[in-house]
């Protein structure tokens, strides 16, 4: 079995085994014929739940030690999967970026032309934790963190960022931490239309924590990964050239508004940066490109008491390498609360439905949202939880096309502001 090489690869020039991807969202068909997969487990449920969800661009072996690590509480040999995990081919398969269900308020991550567009100073903090039930512990599955700072400078008429993305695999097994500077340009088209322009220059750093990885030649059949005395066993596995890799990309996006409507392009690594422990020369992230639009629309200002009735519907369509996925949300507000309902499909696969409720009142707005799981993953995954929190000094209902510093004050969309 080789080492563990790149874990994100281009797209394949020969279709591999089509199993269920093991992160996103954006799933491929199951598996067919894995009932060698049952042999030699107990758990079943468990196993037939990571067999269908391998294939996000992680190699043979980095997929195996986390699938091994995974299954640690059980003790059990994992020699019927191995003849599955080695015909995954290690140099062919694709990684999507994270994706947030509520993307409406993770603006920074969705498009850098949005960038200083809710006038601020802003600060977001997202937390996502993705499919909890996969690993041991409440962050044994996919885990996200987002922090975000961004403003308006009226002067330049422009918009300065900055936005912390960590990402998180099996307690932090597997980890990517990205950070960037992002900057937005304004153009206003008339008193109620505008557009900004916006670039992000990204560091991103990847780490693996080779010392926990466990691998076939480690399993004892009587005491499993450990020895007698609770020490992991040797492997003969060689060390790749690295265990961190450092590098850079770049984003850029547009975003046309008014005061109800809103739309925007985004394309995420236009350098295409490659991501490899061995160096290995088709390592290349695919971009991202990412299509969004929604609305804000009021239905009472200053009915019954003073409260205020909004409805809000979003549209996210995401493309990266061969994988395609269309996120889908209706927002309703009523006075300081909002609710919402929102579907995930990848075109060939429906992934989740997804159930929002949050508070927003002056400078403040807290969500959660839950994706209940209608993959095969379903009663596996345990479901994936949202947060996010967004403070807005200026208050979240300021802009930056007509900001209220300014004469003739002219709201924009609501949902730019979350």
């Amino acid at each position: 079995m080789k080492a563990c090489t790149n874990y994100r690869r281009k797209e394949p020039s020969e279709k591999p085994i089509e199993l269920l991807r093991l992160r996103n969202k954006m799933q491929p068909k199951a598996l067919q014929g894995m009932s060698s997969c049952k042999t030699y487990f107990s758990n079943v449920s468990l196993l037939l739940a990571l067999c269908w969800s391998i294939e996000d661009g992680y190699s043979a072996d980095v997929i195996m030690s986390l699938v091994m690590r995974f299954l640690v509480p059980f003790r059990i040999a994992m020699i019927g999967l191995f003849p599955v995990l080695q015909l995954l081919p290690s140099e062919k398969i694709s990684a999507q970026e994270v994706e947030m269900s509520q993307f409406y308020s993770a603006p920074l991550h969705l498009n850098p032309a949005l960038t200083g567009i809710s006038y601020g100073p802003r600060v977001v903090l997202n937390y996502r934790n993705q499919w909890p039930s996969l690993g041991s512990g409440f962050n044994g599955g996919f885990t996200t963190y987002m922090a975000s700072f961004d403003m308006h400078i009226q002067p330049i008429r422009g918009g300065i960022g900055l936005l912390f993305v960590g990402d998180q695999i099996s307690d932090n097994l597997l980890a990517t931490y990205r950070a960037s500077l992002l900057y937005s340009q304004q153009f206003r088209f008339s008193r109620k239309v505008g557009m900004r322009i916006g670039i992000a220059g990204t560091y991103i750093y990847t780490g693996i924590k080779w010392n926990e990885l466990q691998f076939s030649d480690m399993v004892n059949i009587y005491t499993g990964f450990y020895d007698p005395n609770g020490n992991l066993n040797p492997t003969g596995e060689p060390l790749p050239a690295r265990t961190t890799v450092h590098t850079g990309d770049m984003n850029a996006g547009f975003v046309i508004f008014s005061n109800k409507l809103y739309g925007g392009f985004a394309v995420n690594n236009l350098l295409m940066h490659k991501e490899s422990f061995s160096g290995a020369a088709n390592s290349a992230v695919p971009m991202r490109f990412a299509v969004n639009f929604g609305a804000t629309l009021p239905i009472k200002h200053r009915a019954q008491g003073r409260y205020s009735v909004f409805i809000s519907p979003n549209l996210l369509f995401v493309n990266q390498g061969k994988y395609f996925q269309l996120n889908g949300t209706l927002l309703s507000g009523v006075s300081f609360m909002y609710f919402g309902l929102a579907y995930r499909h990848a075109i060939k696969n429906s992934d989740s439905v997804i159930g929002i409720i949050g508070f927003r009142k002056s400078k403040f707005r807290l969500a959660y949202s839950y994706d209940y799981t209608v993959s095969k993953l379903i009663n596996r995954s345990g479901g994936s939880h949202e947060l996010s929190f967004t403070f807005n000094w200026s208050g979240l209902d300021d802009n930056s096309l007509n900001p209220k510093i300014n004469r003739n004050y002219i709201e924009c969309p609501d949902i730019l502001n979350f």
